[in-house]
């Protein structure tokens, strides 16, 4: 049966919101699902979510969930244990794959055991507890002044860049940064930082799209770069032969050793050396007007109509 037709015949729920600091972010990807539904005339309810309550309260009487929840409770395996628990299929991955790939130290320390390229970091779980825990994981022996001279300091469990910040030599504070980064969790990582071009891969199926360079107005892929200002390029990456294949097998490899599947987002810095070093995963990638999802898609020739169908008609099988 024709992929369209047999989503015409499920009952659909759009879900999209969420209260985590990617709210508003959630929001316009809902939007442009919801649009796209709307043009593929496949019926669906539309439920903005706003608290874990409201989740919870979610009918069993639908088949098919698409997820269009950003970071905490959409990213992390809330939603997806909620909806196993109704019987209720959904877009992305698992629950206990979106737990792993949200907690980027957890992510991290299955990389570095399948030897897979990931930036040498600093473990601190409790931060300003008199408990706090620091565990370095380097390449070699030292402590967190062994890592480079630039740091990158990041909530382990968000998304967008909140809370992420970058310290120079005399710019910037590791303390500040850390207090900073520690308004979003409890648990922080301060990773070495890797002077580079920022890549991203992304996963539809089976299939690994061609990298998108982005090209940040500002320092780096932070929260404004992303979303609200326009100075940001997002270019096809200038990559190809043997190189190309070496990223996108550690995209894939960086994916689907968490345990995901469906479609995601696989980050990276490439370094002046050529060095590709993974960054993070993300299970349910944005789907604005300005998101590298659909771009990268788009060089495969699909349209965003065609992106969410096929995101869909996996989560059916």
């Amino acid at each position: 049966m024709d992929p369209i037709e047999e989503l015409k015949e499920k009952k659909i729920l759009l879900l999209s919101g969420g209260w985590s600091a990617e709210r508003e972010v959630s929001i316009r990807s809902g939007a442009a699902v919801s649009a796209a539904l709307d043009r593929l005339s496949i019926g669906y309810t539309h439920i903005d979510l706003s608290s874990e309550q409201d989740a919870k309260n979610l009918s069993e009487e639908y088949d098919l969930a698409f997820i269009a929840l950003h970071g905490r409770g959409g990213e992390d395996g809330f939603i997806q244990e909620i909806l196993e628990s109704k019987d209720i299929k959904y877009t992305g991955s698992n629950s206990s794959s979106c737990k792993t790939s949200l907690n980027k130290i957890e992510a991290k320390k299955i990389w570095r055991e399948l030897l897979l390229p990931t930036p040498d970091f600093v473990e601190i779980i409790n931060v300003g507890d008199p408990e706090m825990k620091l565990t370095p994981h380097l390449s070699g022996e030292g402590d967190i002044t062994a890592l480079d001279k630039t740091f990158v300091v990041k909530p382990a469990n968000e998304g967008s860049s909140f809370g992420i910040s970058i310290v120079r030599p005399g710019k910037g504070s590791l303390e500040n940064s850390m207090i900073q980064a520690s308004k979003f969790d409890s648990s922080i990582l301060v990773e070495a930082f890797v002077e580079g071009r920022e890549l991203t891969v992304s996963i539809l199926g089976d299939e690994v799209f061609h990298p998108i360079h982005i090209k940040p107005s500002g320092e780096f892929y932070d929260f404004e770069s992303k979303y609200a200002d326009q100075g940001t390029q997002y270019i096809k990456a200038d990559i190809e032969g043997s190189k190309l294949e070496e990223i996108k097998d550690f995209a894939w490899h960086a994916f689907s050793s968490l345990g995901c599947n469906h479609w995601g987002r696989v980050d990276f810095i490439e370094d002046h050396e050529g060095n590709f070093q993974i960054i993070e995963v993300n299970t349910v990638p944005g789907l604005t007007e300005t998101s590298l999802f659909p771009k990268a898609a788009s060089y495969a020739g699909l349209s965003f109509d065609d992106v969410i169908v096929k995101v869909l008609h996996l989560s059916c099988k």
